[in-house]
């Protein structure tokens, strides 16, 4: 009989594969991975960058002045990631509840979800919307970027969430849609195309 082997978690996925990632993920800029949000950011505020990686988007948002909190969930991320980021706030947390805001602090002008919502199964994107629809000031904008599994991903890790069910979810939250655009692959990898929203109460 085979020993049982619980699922891999996302975010157990992650740290093992956090310092290469995080090696590559700093090669761009934040500008370079999101080309189309210039226009929707703040010129000052609280921003809440959810899923922040090795930190490049947080520290990039930081750079334009702005009041940023990273959220990460990885602790190998946070450790990389934190000691280069001054000023900005790491916390421990994840989708789709962020129990450790939700309710506690002042709403966001800014949220940034890049890169997470793959990683969240079918069941959690409607509370994952509602939880960003709850941080989001009456006149902030909610910026998702997500893209497709790729072959070979593992199944119980990365999940398909269509443009129809990105757009049911944030709708049931609150959310419209005021920008879309299909962006390639920052990093160069010719079978990644992201798919970018901009989302308003």
């Amino acid at each position: 009989m085979k020993p049982f082997r619980p699922p891999l978690d996302p975010v157990a996925y992650y740290d093992q594969l956090a310092t290469d990632f995080a090696s590559r993920y700093d090669t761009v800029t934040f500008e370079a991975v999101h080309p189309n949000l210039s226009k929707h950011l703040p010129r000052h505020g609280r921003v809440l960058d959810i899923g922040s990686g090795s930190g490049r988007d947080a520290r990039g948002l930081a750079a334009r002045g702005l009041h940023v909190i990273a959220v990460e969930p990885s602790a190998v991320f946070r450790r990389l990631g934190g000691p280069s980021s001054d000023g900005i706030i790491w916390i421990d947390d994840r989708l789709p509840m962020l129990a450790l805001l939700d309710g506690i602090v002042e709403p966001f002008d800014f949220i940034l979800c890049s890169a997470v919502l793959m990683l969240l199964s079918t069941s959690d994107l409607g509370s994952s919307f509602r939880t960003m629809a709850r941080l989001l000031a009456e006149h902030g904008r909610l910026a998702v970027n997500i893209r497709d599994p790729m072959p070979g991903e593992p199944t119980a890790i990365f999940h398909l969430h269509t443009d129809a069910a990105i757009l049911e979810a944030a709708n049931v939250a609150g959310l419209a849609c005021i920008d879309r655009a299909e962006l390639n692959d920052a990093l160069g990898r010719p079978s990644y195309l992201w798919r970018s929203y901009v989302f308003s109460h």
